[in-house]
């Protein structure tokens, strides 16, 4: 269910809450539910700063009955962190001169706009809001999820939040929660030429450090062009099993790892292994982080969205990847 009480209204003109009037999910739904790719990709959850994310993974311990009682050790493997959110703003200014502008174009038949007049004073339909936000969320998907680094001087998704490249450098570090038997080093160059053999060295590397993953559905992820490459080099190897234009949909050798583009990860070398209950895109959900204010100004109606947001990995022992960054 939508969320309808995460974000302040009050600060809406009369003449624009008609929009929301009875409908507010038109705001709620694509800044909580988000982007379709967000969903994809991520566990999206509403939380807050002091909430853990928690990952608990059951491995497979069946086995045939006796009488002897033999618990398998790591049947259950449980990991927290505490999320990390940031405050992220989209600031909009429409003047009367674009309002008008638009009206006039083909959107008054496509939207069935009545009157200029009314256009002028409740311009939201004529602006797409919720395609704004769509925009938005998709942005921080394809340029800040793996590599932006906030940066409050520009503007750009890849410079509102931190992003996950980041996190997992601070996390397979001295100190970090990633363990340094979950990191590959990758080699100089990843191309066509070692490509399949490289995804297979990452499996491998869950394998040794903890085969019993290997039992529970994972995946690869890494950049379309990666993946890309990896069926080139496959197919390559293999000339005489691989079809052309076959693609491989789980690694071969391990059944449980599924290969995942992640436009994210587009223009980089990096390759991860997880749960896909690891990998997380968080809203804050204080009702204070979420507020949309609009004020009309003599000549304009200007817009400001501010929300909280962020992508973080569950639990570094269920993180395995190179170390390309």
């Amino acid at each position: 269910m939508a969320q309808t009480t995460g974000y302040d209204f009050s600060k809406l003109p009369a003449a624009l809450m008609q929009v929301f009037d009875g409908k507010k999910e038109i705001i709620t739904d694509v800044l909580v539910d988000g982007e379709a790719k967000i969903r994809e990709l991520y566990q999206l959850l509403v939380t807050d700063n002091k909430s853990p994310l928690i990952n608990l993974q059951i491995m497979d311990i069946l086995r045939a009955a006796s009488d002897d009682f033999t618990p398998s050790a790591g049947a259950l493997q449980f990991g927290a962190r505490i999320p990390t959110f940031e405050d992220v703003d989209i600031d909009l200014q429409f003047t009367t001169g674009e309002i008008q502008t638009l009206y006039r174009s083909y959107l008054q038949y496509v939207k069935g706009l009545s009157s200029e007049k009314a256009v002028l004073e409740n311009p939201f339909e004529v602006f797409f809001l919720e395609q704004i936000l769509r925009t938005a969320r998709a942005n921080l998907v394809e340029r800040a999820s793996w590599k932006a680094v906030k940066n409050a001087a520009s503007t750009g998704s890849a410079y509102a939040i931190t992003g996950l490249l980041a996190k997992t450098t601070i996390g397979r570090a001295a100190g970090g929660d990633i363990p340094a038997s979950n990191v590959l080093a990758a080699a100089t160059v990843i191309d066509d030429s070692n490509s399949y053999e490289q995804a297979l060295e990452l499996c491998k590397v869950v394998e040794a450090a903890n085969q019993a993953m290997l039992e529970i559905p994972l995946q690869f992820r890494c950049s379309p062009g990666m993946v890309r490459s990896i069926n080139r080099r496959r197919q390559a190897k293999f000339p005489a099993t691989v079809r052309p234009g076959e693609t491989m949909a789980t690694l071969d050798g391990y059944e449980n790892i599924t290969l995942v583009a992640d436009v994210g990860l587009s223009g980089k070398s990096t390759t991860v292994i997880t749960p896909a209950s690891n990998m997380n895109f968080v809203c804050n959900e204080d009702v204070a982080a979420y507020t949309l204010t609009v004020v009309k100004d003599v000549k304009a109606t200007k817009i400001n969205i501010r929300m909280s947001v962020g992508f973080d990995y569950g639990f570094g022992k269920f993180t395995f990847l190179n170390d390309k960054v």
